[in-house]
């Protein structure tokens, strides 16, 4: 069996493997001995991992997305139902085309995942884990040199995406690729962006590479686990921000990224025609093996009724036909509202839209956490974002979860509350997983008047899946509003960016070499030169610190 979260499911997804290499109905480009049969079991349209690897084909300068065919599966005469046979993520000829040497570092190939499930040949860069899926040496030293080596790459290669410098981006990054990545993700809206299923590869001698797409059954509006996500309506929450756990720093440090925008639009500009051609691709899928797909819903008793986590309008949807309009109709309106997005000052300026049309608040962790209430009687505002809460003598609970934390680094938590002054409130900043270890705590007196909390404290552990969970006991109504937590960053000597403690000439000198992308120059405090306070370094921050310069020197 295969999976995380679908192991749980009735209708078990497979992976089976032929003793020699096989092609199974001709799927792909070639024979292989790994294949898998995906269940698709939260997904009632069963077209949506289709769906996107049809686009990942599209998308051409991702250089590889896996052949699916839909089947009907039998086993030893007992049908199973509908499946996807695909083929499986690894390095082959047909599939992911990288050298495979084994007892080799800097000469070997690479396929890495970014998972939060990784277990095996694991390694950390930032606030995500990676998980090595090509084959690595028998030799544990080899293979810990190996694990080293395309850890440190990544690892450049993240922080050169951070910079935004163009030299150094391009160094590191297959550029071409990361771009139809990001048009992907868009178009997709994927819950798991920065979960799960993030695959990343590296040639001998190459850069690291984006691809392929894999697992969609809980993106194109198939989930409301999130903020928006469901919506055909603004950017994926976790596309455009590395502050909560199911974060993509690769999507969210592009798409700051001014030129790489202006990429992207290209990019889309160049694909529109082919994109646009999603929707029929489905409606003409479910046509054409209507028959197929009623057979698996008599199997599975799914229909008209909710399965996971997809929007109740969706759930009630009482026939696989009607689930394949749902999802082409929703494709339809995504590619509208991003070819509109695309090409507006907002996606220009880098201000980045949620389902409502409204800026996204990227630096408030808890804006694009998973907020929750349960126990008595409770509700959620996800736009405040906040909570409402009737406290008793019973167990109530709200949550932000999903939350980052790096040990050494500042944050604050705030919010605003009124209620019940018979109410208590409190809060603990606690691990979300394992034995739920607390990392702060605090409680207020609650007045009928709104009150303002603030609390700054620097992070005693690294832990990149917290939550924040507020309690209330007493009796009557408890209101929290604005809720936050955001990181905070040190004071700094404006214009310093050598970090020496003196703002001088050497300091606009290093910032005009970097933006001439001189090799081997780094900036040791870039915030301390972006004095237009827009989160991003050019020629008018240069310009602004030559005048505060000038002053500082007694000039004009």
């Amino acid at each position: 069996m295969r999976g995380n979260l679908t192991l749980f499911a009735d209708k078990k997804s497979y992976r089976f493997k032929f003793q020699k290499k096989e092609n199974p109905l001709g799927v792909g480009d070639g024979a292989a001995k790994s294949w898998n049969l995906v269940a698709n079991y939260y997904d009632a349209s069963l077209l949506r991992n289709m769906t996107a690897y049809h686009l990942g084909d599209m998308m051409d300068n991702m250089p590889y997305s896996a052949n699916t065919r839909s089947v009907e599966v039998y086993v030893n005469g007992e049908y199973q139902g509908v499946y996807l046979l695909c083929e499986a993520v690894n390095v082959a000829k047909s599939r992911i085309a990288i050298t495979e040497e084994p007892s080799l570092i800097e000469d070997n190939g690479y396929l890495i995942e970014l998972s939060r499930y990784a277990k095996e040949n694991v390694f950390t860069v930032d606030c995500c884990t990676y998980e090595v899926k090509s084959d690595v040496s028998t030799d544990q030293t080899v293979a810990e040199q190996q694990i080293g080596y395309i850890s440190d790459y990544t690892e450049k290669a993240l922080h050169a995406l951070k910079s935004g410098n163009k030299s150094d981006i391009e160094q590191y990054i297959d550029v071409s690729s990361l771009v139809d990545n990001c048009i992907a993700y868009g178009i997709c809206k994927d819950v798991d962006a920065g979960w799960d299923s993030y695959y990343l590869s590296k040639d001998a001698g190459g850069k690291l590479t984006f691809h392929p797409m894999w697992d969609y059954d809980l993106a194109l509006g198939n989930n409301t686990e999130a903020k928006g996500i469901e919506s055909a309506v603004g950017m994926g929450i976790f596309d455009v921000t590395d502050c909560s756990a199911s974060s993509n720093s690769w999507l969210c440090y592009a798409l700051n990224c001014d030129w790489l925008r202006q990429m992207i639009v290209e990019r889309w500009n160049e694909k529109l025609s082919e994109i646009q051609t999603l929707p029929d691709f489905v409606t003409s899928e479910a046509a054409v093996h209507q028959d197929s797909y009623d057979r698996n819903f008599t199997k599975w008793d799914l229909l008209g009724k909710p399965i996971y986590n997809e929007p109740e309008e969706e759930a009630a949807l009482a026939t696989h036909q009607a689930h394949a309009q749902y999802l082409a109709d929703w494709l339809t309106q995504r590619i509208t509202w991003l070819d509109n997005y695309y090409h507006s000052d907002d996606f220009t300026n880098g201000v980045f839209l949620d389902e409502n049309n409204k800026a996204i608040d990227t630096k408030n962790a808890v804006y694009v956490s998973i907020l929750n209430y349960w126990g008595m009687t409770g509700e959620v505002d996800a736009n405040s974002p906040g909570f409402t809460a009737q406290a008793g003598s019973g167990f109530g609970q709200a949550l932000s979860s999903g939350l980052m934390m790096q040990e050494g680094h500042k944050y604050k938590i705030s919010y605003d509350y009124s209620g019940a002054s018979t109410a208590k409130l409190s809060y603990r900043l606690q691990a979300n997983h394992d034995n739920y270890r607390g990392y702060e705590s605090d409680s207020v007196s609650v007045a009928a008047e709104q009150q303002h909390y603030e609390k700054i404290f620097t992070a005693g552990t690294t832990d990149f899946n917290c939550s924040l969970a507020f309690n209330f006991s007493g009796s009557g109504e408890v209101k929290i509003e604005h809720l936050s937590f955001v990181p905070v960053e040190d004071e700094y000597l404006v214009g310093d960016v050598n970090a020496d403690g003196t703002f001088d000439i050497e300091d606009v000198v290093l910032l005009q070499k970097w933006l001439l992308a001189v090799p081997n120059t780094d900036l040791k405090n870039w915030k301390a030169a972006d004095l237009c306070k827009d989160d991003k370094l050019d020629v008018f921050d240069l310009c602004l610190m030559k005048r505060e310069l000038l002053k500082k020197m007694g000039g004009v």
